[in-house]
């Protein structure tokens, strides 16, 4: 015959095993909402290595305000990253990094300042779209955004050379993307404004390697 005192041990027990299961849902839930967010900072740029530090001295406070904090974080030079001083006659070749992303832009085009940022951005912007759609780049997409998402750019002097490195970049078979303008605003219509390539050193050197930083 089952006594009062078995009954207690044995829901007590069932209570303690209820608790441990539900505490153990709960830390899987929050593992999987660390590692979201993780992936949505870093996809959005940050150092991966910073991200985790912040959000693991965050606790629960809202997206935003982690995303503040990284934003007004320096976390110093790192080793891995050089420094590069424009010493006006440098060839992005003597940079060594890992995989980075190069931005060639057609300077024969004279275009301004603000032109030249925009088309550098959509060239980045569309060669990382093309990157995401590559299963084979995939590691080496995460690797990238882990670094810092380095890139070069660098000039072309007009839009023959610049077709002339696409064209080099194909041969290679190296990831790219070329922007041709609207021709809404400064340039012609269909103007061969930006390219973007993307790989590691040793395969961009032969394409893009002689080409001058731009100043």
């Amino acid at each position: 015959m089952e006594t009062s005192g078995t009954t207690n041990i044995a829901k007590n027990a069932e209570s303690n095993i209820q608790t441990v299961e539900n505490k153990n849902k709960q830390d899987q839930q929050r593992s999987t909402e660390k590692e979201k967010l993780v992936q949505e900072l870093t996809d959005m740029g940050f150092s991966k290595s910073l991200v985790l530090q912040i959000v693991d001295n965050a606790g629960d406070v809202p997206k935003a305000l982690i995303v503040e904090q990284l934003l007004t974080t320096n976390p110093g030079p790192s080793e891995n990253i050089p420094v590069v001083e424009d010493d006006g006659d440098q060839l992005w070749e003597d940079v060594t990094v890992a995989n980075k992303m190069v931005i060639v832009i057609n300077t024969g085009l004279k275009m301004s300042v603000g032109k030249i940022a925009s088309q550098a951005a959509h060239a980045a912007l569309g060669l990382y779209e093309v990157i995401k759609e590559r299963t084979d780049l995939s590691s080496d997409l995460i690797s990238w955004n882990e670094q810092g998402s380095r890139k070069i750019v660098v000039e072309a002097n007009n839009t023959n050379q610049i077709i002339k490195v696409c064209s080099e970049g194909k041969i290679h078979n190296i990831p790219f993307f070329c922007v041709h303008d609207a021709g809404l605003t400064e340039v012609e219509p269909n103007s061969f404004t930006a390219l973007a390539f993307f790989g590691s050193d040793q395969e961009l050197k032969p394409v893009t390697g002689k080409l001058r930083l731009l100043k």
